[in-house]
C-alpha cells in the first residue's frame, strides 16, 4: 500500500507536468508559468485531486502594458475549483506588485477548467492555491 505522502508527492508531480503544459505563449516573449496546484484542504476517504483540462487558447497572456514596462513577477491565487470542475472563485493571495499582472493572472484563472476533485467518488468543490509567474522580460534592443 503507498503511503499518503508518496501519493500526494505522485500527484503534486502530475499537476506540475499539467500546469506547465498548459502555459503557452511565443518563443520571443516572456510566457506565464503557472505552477502547481496547492490543495488547501486534505479530506479523509480518498480525495482524487482536480486535473487542469488542456486548452487550445492560452489562459495567461502576457498583458502588452507589463511588457511595454518591463513588469514582472509572481503572484499566488486561491482559487476555488467548483464540483463542475469550472473556477467560481479567485483572490490575490499574494501580489506580484503590478496591479496589471494581478488582474491578468485572476481573468486567466477564471478561464482554467478543470476535471472536478472528486471525495468518495463524488464530484466535490476544493479550494486551492494557484502560483503564477510572470517573468521580466527581455529588454529589447
Amino acid at each position: 500500500m503507498h503511503s499518503a505522502r508518496a501519493v500526494r508527492s505522485g500527484v503534486l508531480a502530475v499537476l506540475a507536468a499539467l500546469a506547465g503544459a498548459a502555459s503557452t505563449g511565443c518563443a520571443d516573449d516572456p510566457s506565464p508559468e503557472v505552477g502547481a496546484l496547492r490543495v488547501d484542504q486534505l479530506r479523509e476517504g480518498g480525495l482524487v485531486w482536480p486535473v487542469l483540462e488542456p486548452r487550445a487558447s492560452p489562459a495567461f497572456p502576457y498583458p502588452a502594458d507589463a511588457l511595454e514596462e518591463g513588469a514582472g513577477g509572481e503572484i499566488l491565487l486561491r482559487i476555488r475549483i467548483s464540483d463542475a470542475g469550472r473556477v467560481d472563485s479567485v483572490s490575490v493571495v499574494t501580489s506580484s506588485g503590478h496591479a496589471v499582472l494581478d488582474s491578468a493572472a485572476v481573468e486567466g484563472a477564471r478561464l482554467l477548467r478543470y476535471r472536478p476533485a472528486e471525495h468518495r467518488g463524488a464530484p466535490t468543490a476544493i479550494w486551492a492555491r494557484l502560483p503564477i509567474r510572470y517573468p521580466v522580460p527581455a529588454s529589447g534592443g
